[in-house]
């Protein structure tokens, strides 16, 4: 068996053949590289926010369109006004 090298949605981690302007999983445009991985498992988590499963490794949820570091932006401003 070999390793198989994806390319990623450095956002939702979706697969990608090619890279597009725009990611066709959770349209956002995409300005940084794509990630290269070797291929594995589909390991899914669910969305902070609206509970569907995403790729355990994405930053953006492809189905509310949230970006899931929401929160700890949140609780680092909080701690931050403490302060």
């Amino acid at each position: 068996m070999f390793n198989k090298i994806m390319k990623k949605c450095p956002y939702c981690f979706e697969d990608l053949t090619e890279k597009p302007l725009k990611c066709p999983h959770c349209n956002q445009y995409i300005i940084d590289d794509l990630p290269e991985v070797d291929f594995h498992g589909s390991n899914k988590k669910p969305c902070i926010f609206c509970g569907k499963k995403i790729r355990s490794e994405a930053i953006f949820c492809r189905y509310c369109k949230r970006w899931l570091d929401e929160v700890e932006k949140g609780v680092n401003d909080l701690k931050s006004m403490e302060d």
